[in-house]
């Protein structure tokens, strides 16, 4: 069996703007790249206080490395330990860091109607996505019945019963893996970081998605998505859309070209829909706008699942107002307050919706 097997990152474009210059005196851009949470991280401060740019930048490159870690679904960290006592039914404390996540997911699960779903662990590593780098790694379907096992028993969020600093599971197919909220919630973390240090001005990027401090040089960051259709071919009108960000806050796109394989002649991509085990089909890419990175991050992964015909209702539940949703017959869907934010390059015309 030929298995080709592709890997694309969620990128966005940061668009260099070529107005005219702000009077102000240009400050001086200071940039990292690191790779953390199996993505690649830009960090990037304006500021003329190089060695103050440069300590936050330190900071937040040895806070990301620890997460990376500590919220690592299946090593000896923090959360792989709570996978293996969820496993085995134990009741046990935890740390504050990952009590919080979980807290904080059961409200987002239950928002989503269950779409946005980190318990479903098990499931995402039968699918092995976490091998995409591995060139010689064979890829294939994982077998039916596993994938109809795992589902019989359902496991969900709310499965997590805390008694004061105890959790426990009853449900042993319960494993965390929060692919889709790990991200969002760093980022979080990070702007904290450079507040702490006095950093007025910056731009962190993991992966594509990402969130802002202030402007670059007087000017909005102005993010370029990136075209669905494209992915393959990024030459070739690789960005579909542009928009200015304003001070605080962030952008986050779940798309089918970000990490996926083919088997067969088909494209599977890591978006699992929790109620087939099966990655969701009905859309190319959804990208949430709003000043909550935790909470963009976790609402593109269920607006994604929830596919053209449930995206909007998820999107109230979740109270996000900001919304571009591209379905796999190449429809753009844009909330009213998208619609009013975004620039458009292409000539499909737009579904507005309130």
């Amino acid at each position: 069996m030929n298995i080709n097997l592709r890997f694309f990152t969620a990128v966005f474009y940061i668009l260099l703007l070529t107005a005219c210059q702000p009077s102000e005196p240009t400050k001086e851009m200071h940039q990292q790249q690191l790779f953390a949470f199996g993505t690649l991280i830009d960090i990037s401060i304006v500021s003329d206080d190089a060695s103050q740019a440069q300590l936050a930048i330190n900071e937040i490159s040895s806070e990301f490395d620890r997460l990376h870690i500590q919220w690592h679904p299946w090593k000896e960290g923090d959360l792989g330990q709570a996978n293996q006592r969820f496993s085995s039914s134990e009741t046990f404390t935890s740390t504050p860091s990952i009590i919080k996540l979980i807290k904080d997911s059961q409200h987002l699960s239950e928002k989503s109607n269950g779409l946005f779903n980190p318990a479903i662990g098990q499931l995402i590593k039968l699918w092995q996505f976490d091998q995409i780098e591995n060139e010689d790694y064979q890829f294939k379907i994982p077998a039916p019945e596993q994938i109809q096992s795992l589902l019989a028993q359902n496991p969900e969020m709310q499965d997590i019963v805390f008694d004061k600093d105890q959790l426990s599971s009853n449900n042993s197919a319960v494993s965390l893996d929060f692919g889709a909220f790990a991200k969002g919630v760093a980022i979080e973390k990070m702007m904290s970081v450079l507040k702490k240090h006095r950093i007025d001005n910056a731009l962190i990027n993991a992966g594509g998605d990402l969130k802002v401090l202030g402007s670059k040089n007087g000017k909005a960051w102005k993010i370029g998505i990136k075209n669905p259709a494209n992915a393959d071919n990024p030459s070739e009108k690789a960005i579909i859309a542009a928009i200015e960000l304003k001070d605080n806050e962030a952008l986050f796109t779940s798309g089918n070209y970000e990490r996926f394989f083919e088997y067969g002649g088909k494209r599977y991509h890591h978006i699992l829909d929790p109620r087939t085990g099966f990655p969701a089909v009905g859309t190319q890419s959804v990208t949430i706008l709003t000043e909550d990175a935790a909470l963009a991050d976790a609402a593109s992964t269920a607006l994604f699942i929830a596919g053209p015909e449930l995206w909007q209702e998820i999107a109230k539940e979740m109270n996000v107002q900001y919304v571009m949703l591209i379905t796999d017959d190449d429809k753009i869907y844009l909330t009213q307050s998208m619609a009013e934010r975004i620039e458009l390059f292409t000539e499909i015309k737009p579904i507005i919706v309130k």
